[in-house]
């Protein structure tokens, strides 16, 4: 650097600790700047949760008396702990992704609410708690039977930084432990 801009650096500095602009800057950052970076990091979503297990298989369902091809969607427990899992759903279907008309959906949210398996075979649950090594299935109806391309997918790493689906998001909450995770995988 040569003299001139040396001495304008120097002068600046010592304006700035004259009108006590150091300390203002630290004062904006802890009452504007740090509140909002808690508030972003509380509210992000992760793509998976260690140990819980989501795997998809080819399936089918019935309702309104009319048969569908569908897509099985089974969340398996091995983290160790018990777990919650709540509001499950598929959002941002793509075009790769056909679902049926007959499939509800929030209009709200443009999204698909899925319902878990009860015992007697029928999809009622909107929450599941997983023991250690427990299963349980959600089903989604899908327009066409999905093909081999579908269920072998594995979405690239800067699909997965850049947040890009191929075919949707599927989103839900699962508390493991005492830890809350939201949870919103790119497909």
């Amino acid at each position: 650097m040569d003299n001139s801009t040396f001495a304008w650096v120097v002068k600046a500095w010592e304006w700035a600790r004259s009108h006590d602009v150091p300390n203002w800057i630290a004062v904006a950052f802890t009452a504007i700047l740090w509140p909002i970076a808690l508030f972003l990091w509380q509210r992000r979503k992760v793509n998976g949760v260690p140990g819980l297990e989501v795997h998809f298989a080819n399936g089918s369902i019935t309702f309104a008396g009319q048969p569908f091809s569908a897509i099985d969607i089974q969340f398996t427990n091995h983290t160790g702990s018990v777990v919650y899992v709540s509001g499950v759903r598929i959002r941002g279907c793509t075009n790769a992704f056909p679902v049926p008309v007959e499939a509800a959906r929030d209009i709200a949210e443009n999204s698909y609410h899925l319902k878990f398996m009860n015992e007697a075979g029928q999809f009622v649950m909107r929450e599941v708690t997983l023991q250690t090594s427990a299963s349980a299935k959600t089903c989604m109806p899908a327009e066409a039977p999905l093909s081999n391309e579908f269920l072998t997918y594995s979405a690239p790493w800067y699909g997965r930084l850049l947040h890009i689906r191929k075919y949707f998001i599927l989103e839900y909450t699962a508390m493991v432990g005492t830890t809350r995770h939201s949870v919103a995988t790119r497909y």
